[in-house]
């Protein structure tokens, strides 16, 4: 494979073409993804605006065998949107709203567009996509691997809400791809991964029309019974299907996060063999009133008495709040007023992915006190705020009776509050709601775990430090606990999820045996092969490639 480009490129690409090379002042800027763990250095960076620039870039890399990868937002969790010496075809150029002529209901939403501008322009019509609730994220990554949010109980995936898309496809073409036009192609795309089958420049989304009211809450406990009451509460209500299934107009998920253990150490008393307090949370977002929330929240954890007083957030946008201004966006659309739901969402969002206000003292313990405090940066205040070095994994709970629960969460709780708490790091685990619109046909997705109650995600962030390239030592060290985790937990799940993607789930990834080993943790045996067949059919030569691409089969 080259390493550079040729000065062909340059002479003969579209007009504006945006083009960052290692020479270039803005390259190291450029190169950032959004997981400072990786710090590859590509050849170059290429800004595409519309599907022909993407098209253009395409043509030389094959014509050229020039290695690339593609980039909507850079929020992949592993760094694969990004490697060394490569060409990175950026879509977050690509970034202005269409709406479909006739169609009120439906608009062309560009892959390389934040969900924080999606939501804010959407909600000037009282619309939405049920998107993710980290608002940086951008479009094409997050619905290509099917995409979790906050609506997902009422309106299923992001990928659940397409109808069609735009595209480049292997053979160069820009096409369409719907159920009527490649339709194998169409449905690989809805949770399979980006990065596969071609490039995805714009989805013609489906809208979901906002409810007169719409309630954003967060709430927290700090007892170790009532996180514990909580969670496998949780995790029992989401189990339930048929007349017994929880209310699908609510979508929620719950933490436990290491906290400082000398916060309040005169109230909450370490237990044997705890090194750190662990702190609960639940917050997600109810497609009603606050009086309905309330209520539905105090019939399903009867235990707690809930009022509207236990709230740490509880914030309704009415209808009529949804209508905007006469100040318009760079769209044309006006603003969405200041009491907007995606601001609530974003509130949301980094209420339950734990800010730094819990980074508070110096913690000296025996177990733990390897460091000297004073030096260490302050914990990321937000995980959806810029780029910072993090580890993730994801999986499922292979059975999930209320004993299996109980017994989960209790095991959560006794790791956490044995592993080490330091003021540079969040450590937490989080549980994300599952069922109501993701039972309903579940062969119109890739994703292979639609019967699961509950999905559970490690997480590790650290380093508040923009744009910065991390210590490796301490990189390993946060790393391993994720590691530590998955491992301790492993009895009990199974799965994973490709949008909350971990590339050492097996021994050996980079094998092809280890490979398709790890796909099919992800994909399940038959979705993985009708994956591979149709990778097969239009991608043998795997002009799309990657680390975790999907391989085809050997003719």
């Amino acid at each position: 494979m080259k390493n550079s480009l040729t000065p062909e490129f340059r002479k003969s690409a579209p007009k504006n073409l945006k083009i960052i090379e290692r020479s270039d002042s803005l390259y190291h800027y450029a190169r950032v993804v959004s997981n400072t763990r990786f710090g590859s250095q590509p050849s170059a960076i290429v800004y595409c605006r519309n599907a022909k620039d993407v098209k253009y870039c395409i043509d030389y890399c094959k014509e050229e065998n020039f290695d690339f990868r593609i980039r909507s937002g850079g929020h992949q969790h592993e760094g694969m949107c990004s490697a060394n010496d490569v060409m990175i075809i950026d879509l977050s150029e690509i970034n202005k709203i269409e709406k479909v002529p006739e169609k009120s209901d439906q608009a062309w939403i560009p892959s390389g567009m934040q969900l924080e501008t999606v939501y804010s322009e959407l909600g000037i019509t009282n619309q939405t996509i049920p998107g993710g609730g980290c608002q940086s994220v951008n479009v094409g990554g997050l619905t290509q691997g099917g995409g979790w949010g906050y609506s997902i109980r009422k309106f299923g995936f992001t990928c659940d809400n397409v109808l069609e898309v735009e595209m480049i496809l292997p053979d160069g073409n820009i096409e369409l791809v719907s159920e009527m036009n490649h339709p194998d192609i169409f449905w690989a795309l809805k949770g399979g991964g980006g990065g596969n089958f071609g490039v995805v420049t714009r989805f013609r989304f489906q809208l979901s029309e906002l409810t007169p009211k719409v309630t954003n809450f967060a709430l927290s406990w700090t007892k170790r019974a009532d996180i514990e009451y909580v969670i496998s509460t949780f995790m029992n209500l989401h189990t339930k299907t048929g007349d017994e299934e929880l209310n699908p107009a609510l979508s929620s998920s719950c933490t436990m996060i290491l906290a400082d253990p000398n916060k309040e150490k005169e109230k909450r008393k370490l237990g044997p063999g705890e090194h750190s307090l662990v702190d609960g949370r639940m917050g997600g977002q109810f497609y009603g009133s606050k009086e309905k929330l309330v209520k539905l929240l105090r019939e399903s954890y009867p235990e707690l008495n809930i009022t509207k007083k236990s709230f740490s957030i509880l914030k309704q946008v009415p209808k009529e709040q949804a209508k905007g201004d006469d100040i318009k966006t760079k769209t044309g659309l006006p603003l969405a007023p200041k009491s907007s739901l995606h601001r609530h969402q974003a509130v949301i969002a980094d209420f339950l992915n734990p800010t730094s206000s819990y980074q508070l003292s110096e913690y000296v313990e025996t177990v733990c006190a390897d460091r000297d405090f004073r030096i260490l940066p302050t914990a990321p205040a937000s995980t959806c705020d810029r780029p910072h070095p993090h580890k993730i994994s994801s999986s499922f709970p292979k059975k999930f009776s209320e004993t299996d629960n109980e017994k989960m969460t209790k095991d959560i709780y006794d790791f956490m509050a044995k592993s080490c708490y330091y003021s540079d790091v969040n450590k937490y685990m989080s549980f994300h709601c599952l069922g109501g619109a993701i039972r309903k046909n579940p062969e119109n997705r890739v994703f292979a775990f639609s019967d699961k109650p509950y999905m559970l995600q490690i997480q590790c962030w650290w380093d508040d430090i923009s744009n910065a390239f991390t210590n490796e030592t301490r990189n390993t060290e946060y790393v391993n606990w994720v590691e530590e985790f998955k491992t301790y937990l492993s009895p009990a799940t199974e799965g994973s999820f490709i949008n909350f993607v971990d590339y050492h789930l097996v021994d050996n990834p980079s094998t092809p045996e280890g490979k398709l080993e790890l796909l099919e943790i992800y994909y399940g045996k038959e979705k993985l092969h009708m994956l591979r067949k149709i990778k097969t059919k239009h991608d043998q030569k795997e002009l799309f490639k990657f680390k975790m691409s999907i391989p085809p089969f050997d003719k």
